[in-house]
């Protein structure tokens, strides 16, 4: 008995904190907190119970089961009771998708402090499901890496663990568990994967759970090592205004593809293999219609992403601290004293692109997009230019180029994006306060909830 649930793993938890179960009553999240118990004791966990009031008096008699497992031990019972099917239709999607966000909604509730996390109990058997679901729809690196042990703050502590030596262990502590009769349709492809597929592999392996989990550890190493490349070679090609195409045509496609990728995150949904493709072939040049009606276009050696619609003419205040811009970007102004004595030429010199003179700003600025007749004078170089000129100067794509973020004072263009300050407004030995200039994309992460954020498997549904 000893020897039961010795593959689940605690790694990852933090010493304090709350610790959220999500608590169905079935087999594997009773045998999940009474083996939590044992370790940490009932004064920690919280066992988060979801009826989705989905199979009637039987989701009623999970509530049940779950509540009396609670009082029994003294833990502390958390319940929502959700329509899932009517919320499904209000939001248009599937039960399963529907059951995933509200329950994971509702543990993420339950575990705002920093240290606290959510614990469920997906097993070895939902891991090789989940890898099976995969190669049959037709996969690639990702979904063969199976349900992750971790992801945020949810933990996963069974997933080495087979689904048999979960139900023995309830077995050998008298733990009586409920069991969905859904599980049991062979309606369902899961299900079928389950009752069907998985004895006939288990009869030509015992070992293929063991062998599934052994690769996708494997897999998920090589993964990490795509993605540490992918992530070194965006900031390598990252610019102002996208992707060096060069350098990312130099790249071997499985990093090159993971970087476009990277850079899609935050715009809409989750890119397929055929829109990365098309992006790998974009890069020689062209344009590419993605999800959302976003458009991504490669144009003087660079790769960039436009929103539909593109970015219309903007003008606004800018004051000190943060403003979010209507072409996607944020300004961030920030005021720095600057030393004196010898150390204040290599201060400037750091500034020089990057800031204003402060001391000679003499009425509020604006943040503006470009004009019809618009020209700029470089700091250092004597000349003033047209911005279209400059912008070909500075490979500033066609598409981009409403974007690009200026800095008017008192009907002067005093700062252009990707070029620095003015003549006459730069930071110079004799400035006291340097007006720093930070141009970033905005954080498009409440956006994010909006567009879809990737789905987690479905096999994730299961607790």
């Amino acid at each position: 008995m000893s020897e039961l649930l010795a593959g689940a793993d605690l790694s990852g938890l933090p010493q304090r904190g709350k610790v959220v179960v999500g608590f169905s009553g079935g087999a594997d999240s009773t045998a999940l907190a009474h083996w939590l118990l044992g370790r940490l004791g009932p004064e920690r966990l919280v066992l988060a119970h979801v009826n989705h009031q989905l199979r009637g008096e039987e989701s009623d008699r999970d509530e049940a089961a779950a509540r009396a497992f609670a009082q029994r031990f003294g833990l502390d019972f958390a319940l929502r009771r959700e329509d899932v099917a009517a919320l499904a239709r209000r939001r248009g999607l599937g039960l399963e998708e529907c059951g995933r966000q509200v329950r994971y909604g509702f543990f993420q509730s339950l575990a705002p402090g920093e240290e606290d996390r959510i614990l469920t109990a997906h097993n070895a058997n939902d891991n090789a499901e989940t890898v099976l679901m995969h190669l049959c729809r037709g996969t690639s690196l990702p979904g063969l890496l199976g349900i992750p042990a971790r992801r945020g703050k949810v933990l996963r502590p069974l997933l080495r663990v087979p689904r048999g030596e979960i139900e023995a262990y309830c077995q050998a502590h008298g733990l009586p568990y409920v069991t969905d009769s859904s599980n049991l349709s062979r309606e369902y492809t899961r299900n079928r994967l389950r009752l069907e597929v998985l004895p006939v592999l288990e009869e030509l392996n015992p070992s293929f759970l063991e062998a599934v989990t052994r690769m996708t550890d494997t897999l998920s190493q090589d993964s990490a090592c795509l993605e540490a490349q992918a992530q070194a070679l965006l900031e390598a090609c990252r610019g102002p205004w996208g992707l060096d195409a060069a350098k990312l045509r130099q790249a071997h496609p499985a990093v090159a593809s993971r970087v476009l990728r990277l850079f899609w995150q935050g715009w809409g949904p989750a890119l397929e293999k055929k829109h990365l493709d098309a992006l790998l072939r974009c890069l020689e040049g062209g344009q590419v219609d993605l999800p959302g009606g976003a458009r991504a276009q490669c144009s003087q050696g660079v790769i960039s992403l436009e929103r539909p619609g593109g970015c219309p003419a903007f003008s606004v205040e800018a004051p000190l601290g943060t403003t979010s811009l209507p072409c996607g970007k944020e300004l961030v102004l920030r005021v720095k004293e600057l030393p004196s004595g010898e150390a204040k030429p290599k201060i400037h010199n750091l500034l020089f692109k990057n800031a204003l003179d402060y001391d000679i700003i003499t009425s509020n600025l604006r943040a503006r997009s470009r004009r019809e007749g618009d020209r700029f004078s470089p700091a250092g170089r004597r000349v003033t230019k047209g911005l279209k000129q400059l912008f070909q100067e500075q490979r500033v794509p066609v598409s981009q180029r409403g974007r690009v973020v200026l800095l008017e004072c008192g009907g002067r263009l005093v700062f252009c994006e990707g070029v620095g300050p003015a003549e006459g407004f730069q930071v110079t030995g004799r400035t006291r306060r340097a007006l720093e200039v930070e141009i970033r994309p905005r954080d498009l992460s409440e956006e994010r909830n909006h567009t879809g954020k990737g789905k987690e498997s479905k096999f994730e549904t299961n607790q």
